[in-house]
């Protein structure tokens, strides 16, 4: 999943958040230590939900929360100073990692997010900090309530440098490329590797002299990418189907991983940022996810409820302490009705700073009252209907108050009933585990692997990292390595050992296991085309000019083609040591076994079948933890066509 936002990326994702403008903060929430979260009423729209997770990121959530903490005293602080306080903008300091949105109540407020390091959200009045999330006090700086707000010191915004400028730093430089874009130019790591990859240059290189013209384009393009263009924005997926990225638009860094468009940025960030199933979780499966989401849907419920019983409560309370004002504003909404000068009337209405809204179509306004309950001071914006007295609309709200508290006892009983079935759904998978025990565990256990028909042990990387792992700490001298034409496949290397030399049935069945591996598994074709060659041509060193992605590799000579590999793969139950494995491997492997000591086996092909479903019914097939099958699956859905036991 995703780890923090850079700092191009907080530029992006304002332009959609300024939808934001206009609304009012109705409640702040910490649904959890690392999260702030902002209810935001939109005038004839749904609430927006502005999540911020501290120091990592800011975004609109579409997410089920928890539910949230027990409001504490910062969280409380936090409601009597911004409580129904209207967002008159949202900004991006520089190119830095700090947003703030400017409010206006009573007095004029500043959020500021710092997005960075540990992070902070303070609330800045009109002359000092009110509210910092955490105090925090630097020699050139002091994050105190008391005190007044400074910037972090402020870093380069290379979009607004000009040409001479951008030479500038580059030649003076002492850092390689890929850093002095990444620190100096302040675009991050990622982006600044993405400007290499874009221009095919070595991100290590110093002064890079002959590339500054190409480099400052290439800036600029992505200046209007973020800032001018319609964003396109994309999620990233890794072999295993994980969100690992959320991208405002497509990266060539990210050209050989699974991509999904989004619709819209705050919708990729949601998606890339959300907690990871736990282990335990997937293998629960879809009966016990969908009963946890039943039993958080419910309580969010109650929460919601609880909230609107005690809101409702509050409205009606506080029309009775302003009924002259609330009774003034209906008389003269219905003189200007009847009298036929409404514009000039409701504009006038407008002026006054607690008239917050004037619909008369729908025949209510909305303003903002404020009073005293149960000892402490409050506002709340209150809705008024036109065709009501003021008793009727304060009647209004008490009845809407105890059709809540209703609805709260209906719902604790249906709480109670989805508890139970959550309780004896873990009693029965906690006896169905008792019989499911995890293999044994070995080094190959890292990365794919099967055992070939002639003994040889295969492994095969799972991701970038591991496919440069694979070849760095494990080919050797007399191994041999095979790699689909495919894109998105993974680097297979085939090791001797003690074993007899490596035969042609080995090199077929790892060329095979790579192409089953690979991104073509997904198109469904029949079979495939891949090669091996020997570790010596296998290289790290690009030609000059030219960089390597991590657990790219460049191959010199003669590459040995093999051809019509079918897409075909099996799982097994074996042993390795004395001890219980389940392999995935070609299907050719066990067709060529020199042993027939393989009991249980079930061939299968790309096809429809959910492949979370097959890995669970394989799961109780051969009586092992549904994680022992997904890591070796390859990476789609499936078909099975003989299944042997």
């Amino acid at each position: 999943m995703k780890e923090e936002m850079e700092s191009l990326e907080v530029r992006a994702v304002l332009r959609e958040l300024r939808c934001l403008e206009g609304g009012h903060l109705k409640k702040i929430y910490q649904p959890d230590e690392g999260e702030i979260l902002f209810r935001i009423y939109m005038s004839g729209e749904e609430n927006k939900m502005l999540l911020f997770k501290i120091g990592k990121a800011l975004y609109l959530t579409r997410m089920d929360r928890k539910n949230p903490m027990e409001p504490g005293d910062y969280v409380m602080l936090m409601r009597k100073y911004t409580g129904n306080a209207k967002i008159m903008g949202i900004e991006q300091h520089g190119l830095d990692r700090v947003v703030s949105l400017d409010l206006q109540k009573r007095r004029k407020s500043r959020l500021i997010f710092e997005i960075f390091g540990k992070g902070n959200l303070i609330l800045e009045g009109e002359e000092h900090i009110l509210v910092p999330y955490r105090s925090e006090s630097w020699s050139h700086r002091k994050l105190k309530e008391g005190h007044t707000y400074k910037y972090p010191p402020s870093r380069v915004d290379p979009f607004e440098l000009d040409r001479s400028s951008f030479e500038k730093i580059l030649k003076e430089s002492e850092k390689d490329l890929v850093r002095t874009l990444a620190v100096d130019l302040n675009l991050g790591g990622k982006y600044a590797e993405e400007i290499c990859y874009r221009l095919g240059v070595d991100k290590n290189m110093k002064n890079p002299q002959g590339s500054l013209g190409e480099l400052y384009s290439e800036i600029q393009r992505l200046r209007r990418q973020t800032e001018d263009e319609e964003l396109d924005p994309h999620v990233i997926m890794d072999e295993d189907g994980d969100i690992i990225d959320a991208v405002p638009f497509p990266l060539t860094r990210y050209e050989e991983l699974e991509s999904k468009r989004m619709e819209s940025y705050n919708h990729a960030l949601d998606l890339a940022f959300q907690e990871e199933e736990s282990k335990e979780e997937k293998e629960d499966g879809a009966e016990a996810s969908r009963l946890e989401r039943k039993l958080a849907s419910q309580e969010r419920a109650v929460s919601d409820l609880k909230e609107k019983e005690s809101e409702n409560q509050l409205k009606a309370e506080l029309i009775y302490q302003n009924y002259p004002r609330c009774e003034e504003l209906l008389k003269e909404v219905k003189r200007a009705r009847e009298e036929g000068n409404r514009d000039e009337v409701y504009s006038k209405l407008l002026d006054d700073q607690d008239v917050l809204e004037l619909n008369d179509s729908d025949e209510y306004l909305v303003v903002e009252l404020e009073g005293n309950v149960d000892g402490d001071r409050c506002s709340e914006n209150v809705k008024l209907d036109f065709r009501k007295d003021v008793n009727e609309n304060a009647q209004h709200h008490y009845n809407k108050s105890k059709e809540c508290k209703k609805k709260i006892e209906g719902a604790k009983e249906a709480i109670k009933e989805t508890k139970k079935e959550i309780e004896e759904g873990n009693e029965k998978r906690a006896r169905e585990k008792e019989d499911k025990k995890a293999t044994a565990k070995y080094w190959f256990d890292r990365y794919k692997w099967f055992i070939s028909s002639e003994g040889h042990m295969v492994i095969a990387g799972k991701d970038t990292k591991t496919n440069e792992e694979v070849v760095k700490k494990y080919l050797e001298k007399y191994d041999r390595y095979a790699h689909a034409e495919a894109g998105g496949a993974p680097s297979v290397v085939i090791k001797k050992g003690d074993k007899k030399e490596i035969g042609e049935k080995t090199l077929r069945e790892a060329c095979q296991y790579a192409i089953i591996h690979s991104k073509e598994w997904k198109r469904g074709i029949a079979a495939g085309r891949a090669y091996w060659v020997k570790p010596e041509q296998v290289s790290k060193t690009a030609e000059a000019g030219e960089s390597l992605p991590t657990g790219a590799f460049v191959i010199r000579g003669k590459r040995n083609y093999m051809g019509d590999l079918r897409m075909e793969a099996v799982l097994v139950e074996t042993e390795y040591k004395g001890k219980k494995k389940i392999m995935c491997a070609p299907s050719s492997t066990v067709e060529e076994a020199e042993s027939d000591d393989f009991v249980k086996k079930v061939n299968f092909i790309p096809g429809k079948k959910d492949l979370n479903g097959f890995a669970k019914e394989m799961s109780d097939h051969f009586r092992v933890p549904v994680e022992d099958i997904l890591k070796i699956l390859p990476p789609g859905d499936v078909d099975v066509i003989k299944k042997e036991s």
